[in-house]
């Protein structure tokens, strides 16, 4: 009876260790999701969409407002250079939640972003908001899949 008592003491407090653990992971991915965006603002304010291409899954997916779906790292990359090129473009988002799966494999971001550029009839800007989900290949983080669309008129 009494390893049967310690048995059901060690498994109450792994457990209350495990929830315990929960929000702190969460602020951990949060944090490193953080980065990671900051990390691709940079690289596009660069022009180093190679960059932004190795922070992609192989099969990673596009999903922008008025385009039709784009498939894959290399893909995705010419888009948002394509983007890049556009006269005084401006860019910048940052996630309000993240969270990630029990399996500890996928895990998605979503937050706000504004994006800017002269246009021929004049300067262009919209704010909209963004949902990444991320897929973790081989201990790294990296984007399986990215939608985002924009808020409307104010």
């Amino acid at each position: 009876m009494k390893n049967y008592q310690r048995l059901v003491a060690a498994v109450a407090l792994l457990l209350v260790g495990l929830l315990a653990m929960g929000p702190a992971l969460a602020d951990d991915v949060k944090h490193e999701f953080d980065a990671l965006n900051a990390q691709w603002v940079a690289a596009f304010k660069a022009n180093d969409f190679a960059a932004i291409e190795a922070l992609m899954a192989p099969d990673s997916l596009l999903l922008a407002p008025g385009a039709p779906p784009i498939q894959g790292a290399k893909a995705v990359a010419e888009m948002w250079a394509s983007w890049g090129a556009l006269p005084n473009v401006a860019i910048d988002f940052g996630g309000t939640y993240s969270e990630v799966a029990a399996s500890g494999e996928l895990a998605y971001d979503y937050g706000a972003y504004t994006f800017a550029f002269d246009s021929e009839e004049g300067p262009f800007s919209e704010n909209g908001k963004y949902i990444v989900v991320w897929k973790k290949i081989d201990g790294a983080w990296k984007i399986a899949a990215d939608i985002f669309n924009n808020n409307g008129a104010p």
